[in-house]
């Protein structure tokens, strides 16, 4: 059931696109009118005994077969004279015995439900002139038009109702089995239970979807104060005075969890340290600083390449306990700057001053620049987002952290929509239900 409803809308599709053409097709389709005469066969005899019952039922079978010959297709086709041939009439005509009965049905079909009728009324006198002429004397039996078919107002197919509920039904099937063999083959993560299952890693925290109502961001921050709590105990007796959020590919909110988990801390009396090292896409300028238009400067690579003083590229946000140290001009060899001894002590230098360091890192497919800096940190984040992360790249992050030894704290699920938001509703004093003042505007 999880997965259909997660696979909805390829079994609605599925369903709905059968349902439709069929429904449309049928309606194109040109009518078909359909009539029955009806023939009786009855030996000859004073009584009608069982066994005069039974050869007359064998004498109808038996005449049933002489009813399909060409031959007869032809005198019907003679008696119709209106360019009828004998191929149309083989086509479109039948005989069939009833079972335990004397009658012999003869179904005639036609575009024109008249010409339908004609056909078949037709076909009973023209057999029942040749059984008398040719087949009474030898089989000592009476064959006679038991009744005339009638002139149908309805047409026998195309039967948009049917037709359309028999494609309705394989429409589902098709799309269920579709539904479930492109979740077989969808490797990416979209619930928690996903990614407990897949990875040994423990998840800190479950942000859902930023919104605009007072619930949704209030629960928004909630999860970032929630990731703040858990951090605490995540490392057991050690510290977590800097960490390296980063995630398996770009896009997935890791510069946003940077700048939400700096407030965070914040609130709480921390002196915070935002560190952007990601040197190729630098993004935090515009989350902290939505209004300023020229760059940042001095920043990072000034401090790595210029050697310009730390005091000088640390900036105040304008919020009360959160300084930034953003990228700076970008540099040609992002990972060969970081590899510096000068890059792999900025994080203690700022300790000095700080209480903790969030260092901003690169996507881990990208280069190697997160598994550098993930190096000279107490802890490692990995931010996944439930809408497009996949197996694959969640897993290849984690086995780069792994390789050099990086100390993995856990994951945060960004974009869960499994996570609870109406039970925040109760916390929000009416003073609280505006838009917080220290909210970071976020794509």
């Amino acid at each position: 059931m999880l997965v259909l409803w997660r696979r909805k809308w390829i079994v609605l599709g599925v369903f709905l696109a059968f349902a439709c053409s069929a429904a449309i097709v049928s309606k194109m389709l040109d009518k078909v009118y359909e009539t029955k005469s009806v023939l009786i066969v009855a030996a000859n005899s004073k009584g009608q005994t069982f066994d005069q019952v039974q050869a007359s039922q064998a004498l109808a079978r038996s005449y049933e077969q002489i009813m399909g010959s060409p031959n007869i297709a032809q005198l019907v086709a003679d008696r119709l004279a209106d360019g009828t041939t004998k191929d149309y009439v083989l086509e479109h005509t039948d005989s069939e015995p009833i079972p335990q009965t004397q009658l012999i049905n003869i179904t005639a079909e036609d575009p024109s439900a008249a010409r339908a009728k004609h056909v078949a009324n037709t076909f009973a006198a023209v057999f029942v002139r040749y059984a008398r002429r040719n087949l009474v004397g030898t089989t000592d039996a009476r064959i006679s038009i038991a009744d005339l078919a009638p002139l149908e107002t309805e047409a026998a197919r195309p039967k948009p109702t049917l037709y359309t509920l028999i494609a309705a039904l394989l429409g589902l099937a098709v799309g269920v089995g579709l539904a479930f063999l492109r979740d077989r083959l969808d490797h990416r993560l979209r619930t928690p239970t996903d990614v407990e299952a897949r990875f040994e890693s423990p998840v800190l925290a479950r942000v859902p979807r930023k919104g605009r109502s007072d619930t949704q961001i209030a629960a928004f921050n909630e999860a970032y104060r929630i990731l703040r709590t858990n951090l605490q105990f995540a490392a057991g007796n050690a510290r977590l005075d800097s960490l390296a959020i980063t995630s398996g590919a770009e896009g997935e909110g890791k510069t946003t969890t940077v700048v939400q988990l700096a407030i965070a801390s914040a609130e709480v009396g921390l002196r915070v340290a935002i560190l952007e090292a990601d040197l190729r896409r630098p993004a935090l300028q515009a989350r902290l600083f939505p209004n300023r238009t020229e760059p940042l400067r001095p920043g990072l690579s000034n401090y790595l390449v210029e050697g310009t003083p730390l005091e000088e590229v640390v900036h105040q946000t304008g919020r009360p306990g959160v300084n930034l140290v953003p990228a700076g001009p970008i540099p040609p060899s992002p990972a060969a700057l970081l590899e510096t001894q000068r890059a792999r002590g900025i994080v203690d230098a700022l300790l000095r001053d700080h209480d903790i360091v969030l260092v901003d890192c690169p996507p881990l497919n990208v280069a190697a620049d997160a598994s550098i800096v993930a190096g000279t940190v107490d802890g490692v984040i990995v931010v996944v987002d439930l809408n497009t992360s996949k197996e694959d790249t969640v897993r290849d992050a984690i086995r780069r952290l792994r390789t050099v030894h990086a100390p993995l704290i856990g994951l945060l699920l960004n974009r869960d929509r499994g996570a609870e938001v109406s039970r925040y509703d109760y916390y929000l004093s009416p003073k609280k239900r505006g838009k917080r003042e220290d909210e970071v505007p976020v794509g």
